[in-house]
């Protein structure tokens, strides 16, 4: 038996992490976008909106009802110097506006990673500690950033850094479903990091309302760019092959439900794999005008969100909802 020499630590490798700047003591913020993710390599689209709306949902569990929330498919926002300097659109000032925010009261997260590898050799040993050869070595470092935007004053008032090397050793715990989740643990961990910073900065726009569920789940087929990975068609889950994409579509179907839902059971993953996309109610407060079982199918005529159920609560005005009952019956709610 050859015993190999090993060069990486048991596990992914955290650095600590690095903080550039403060949010000034005069700025406060009613609302907060996440930005698609900036990959500094070659990833498809729909890995920069999903793993983004993974940090939405950081967000929402850390800061709760802290200010109102956005994802990557909902409001753009331009870097300081990009789009020509001109800040703001009409769009996202009117949909703040909707919320009764003005624009200086929105602050933005820009996750963004770049990729570093190592090649090497590393050196085989038997077992009487003799060199018997050399084999190649290949080392991943993920070197990860979120910035955070004031739009309003073109300014970057906050920067947190840090570093995760990849342990190629480590179990696959989730059949595949994280190309990378070094650096999904990475940027989860630099969005709180960030959020913290920011904590003491975010008011929401008025008290919200109760809660309207205590458990989500979501299934993402109306947001990702499902075409780009598995068949649309619903149909084609009978097939024993997707002969495109190479893989049994429904393994591609349950593989994007459990990155968009780490903490959920095989068991409902199974269930939401064949029904539309939407949030699922896992559980609901007495009361509530949602029960454990309903599939919220839209909110206002859009798809359905983690942060736009949220939002429901800190809305000027109601919203309207269409929701699948667990009998299959859709039905139209007003929330809140």
């Amino acid at each position: 038996m050859l015993l190999m020499v090993a060069i990486l630590a048991a596990g992914c490798r955290s650095t600590p992490f690095q903080v550039r700047g403060a949010v000034p003591e005069s700025l406060g913020a009613s609302a907060v976008v996440v930005q698609p993710f900036g990959f500094q390599w070659v990833e498809p689209d729909w890995r920069a909106v999903e793993l983004s709306q993974r940090l939405v949902n950081v967000a929402l569990a850390q800061t709760g009802d802290a200010a109102l929330f956005f994802g990557p498919t909902e409001l753009q926002v331009a870097k300081p110097g990009e789009d020509g300097g001109k800040g703001l659109t009409r769009a996202v000032v009117a949909t703040l506006a909707s919320y009764g925010v003005r624009p200086d009261g929105l602050m933005v997260l820009r996750p963004s990673a770049e990729k570093r590898i190592q090649s090497g050799e590393r050196e085989l040993i038997d077992t009487a500690g003799y060199s018997v050869g050399q084999s190649a070595t290949e080392v991943v470092m993920y070197v990860g950033r979120v910035e955070v935007l004031h739009p309003a004053t073109h300014e970057v008032v906050l920067e947190v850094f840090g570093e995760a090397t990849v342990n190629p050793y480590a179990d696959i715990l989730d059949e595949g479903a994280d190309p990378a989740p070094a650096l999904t643990s990475l940027m989860e961990e630099l969005t709180r990091e960030a959020l913290r910073g920011l904590s003491s900065h975010l008011k929401p726009p008025r008290a919200p309302s109760p809660a309207l569920a205590t458990s989500l789940a979501w299934a993402p087929w109306d947001v990702l760019d499902v075409a780009a990975w598995m068949p649309k068609d619903m149909a084609d889950l009978e097939s024993p092959l997707h002969t495109d994409a190479g893989q049994d579509p429904r393994s591609l179907r349950m593989q994007r439900l459990r990155f968009a839902n780490p903490d959920v059971d095989a068991a409902l993953l199974e269930t939401l794999a064949r029904r539309p996309g939407g949030l699922y109610v896992r559980a609901a407060p007495e009361g509530a005008k949602l029960s454990a079982g309903d599939l919220v199918l839209t909110l206002d005529g859009r798809p359905a969100l983690p942060q736009t159920l949220a939002r429901a609560r800190l809305a000027l005005v109601p919203v309207e909802a269409r929701v699948q009952q667990p009998s299959g019956r859709i039905v139209p709610l007003v929330l809140p």
